[in-house]
């Protein structure tokens, strides 16, 4: 039997734990249609790491992080800056971030690189992420920012959701708008910066977008939404942390990755709500119905056909669908039901 290391224990912690919270989050950013922004800031903190490198020649992981905040917050700010005085559009502007961002950070991984730096090895685990290398310091690190990043969800949870989904009001009820797009904002950079070095600059996108997408499958509810997505995202990080210490010390963001790929296509092919095998059976179970009981829709939208149709109304008379009344063809109770249930199939 398979025994779990003290190792593997605390990394499955900790990609639980980061899992969890990127879900929820997550679920803010997709209906708020920003879903792009977590993979922009994600790529633009690469350079942050690579400078922060560079001004300390340490690797540690707190130090490359905070350098990867205010990169990310950088990012965030020539965003905003596009967004305001331009008229570029908001997708074009993530785009020109993610690309110009991240091939700065690759240039200045290439010069460290060069140098020789005898420290400077392992930094390119940034990309795609190398969780088993973390110890126990790291993850409470992690623990930390992402318990008050819990926190602060849940005492701004009303604002949040009404920021969300009506603007209008939020605007209306005299809420400060500037202070939680800030606040959502840099709740988001925050969860980016500790997952990148489990997942990488590449694919931490992932466990914010997939958790949400795979739970608004299954509920169209919004606290539910929430909870799934943390349970989906926390699973995955645990359970793909496990698939790759025991797969040949796999890359952990792209098992990761791929196992939340999985689980969103499941739910979008099985969803019992919104599922596209549900929704291909329905369509084909409509057109048969219309192709079935077209004769009955036609004498549905135009009543009072005369009794000499009655010849082509024989199958629906026999059934008990139409009968004959004052020299017409009329739907009975029976018909009409089947009409509605016709109508509903789609």
């Amino acid at each position: 039997m398979f025994e779990l290391s003290y190792t593997l224990q605390i990394v499955m912690l900790g990609t639980l734990m980061l899992g969890a919270i990127s879900g929820m989050m997550g679920t803010f950013v997709v209906l708020r249609e920003q879903a792009l922004i977590g993979d922009a800031l994600a790529h633009a903190a690469l350079p942050g790491i690579m400078i922060a490198f560079l001004l300390t020649g340490i690797r540690d992981l707190q130090i490359l992080l905070i350098g990867a905040f205010f990169s990310a917050l950088l990012a965030m700010v020539v965003l905003n800056v596009i967004k305001r005085y331009t008229n570029i559009k908001f997708d074009a502007a993530m785009a020109l971030i993610l690309s110009g961002f991240f091939g700065v950070g690759q240039v200045l991984m290439s010069h460290i690189q060069k140098g020789g730096t005898a420290s400077q090895a392992g930094l390119s685990r940034f990309i795609l992420g190398q969780a088993a290398t973390m110890v126990r310091r790291d993850i409470l690190f992690i623990a930390v920012v992402a318990l008050v990043m819990f926190l602060l969800m849940m005492l701004f949870f009303k604002e949040l959701k009404l920021y969300i989904f009506d603007q209008n009001f939020f605007k209306a009820s005299g809420l400060n708008e500037r202070f939680i797009n800030g606040l959502l904002t840099m709740m988001v950079t925050f969860i980016i910066i500790i997952g990148i070095r489990l997942v990488g600059v590449i694919l931490m996108s992932a466990l914010i977008i997939g958790p949400p997408v795979a739970a608004r499958q299954l509920s169209n509810r919004f606290n539910i939404n929430l909870l799934l997505a943390g349970v989906i995202g926390g699973f995955s990080g645990a359970m793909g942390s496990f698939l790759s210490a025991t797969g040949n010390n796999l890359p952990t963001g792209p098992v990761i990755a791929f196992l939340l790929g999985i689980i969103v296509l499941v739910t979008l092919l099985f969803s019992p709500k919104n599922g596209i095998i549900k929704q291909t059976i329905q369509i084909k179970l409509y057109r048969h119905h219309i192709k079935k009981y077209r004769r009955l829709i036609h004498l549905y939208e135009n009543p009072g056909l005369p009794a000499s149709h009655a010849d082509d109304y024989h199958y629906f008379i026999d059934h008990a669908y139409v009968c004959i009344e004052d020299g017409q063809l009329r739907l009975t109770d029976k018909g009409k039901r089947r009409i509605k249930h016709v109508k509903a199939v789609r």
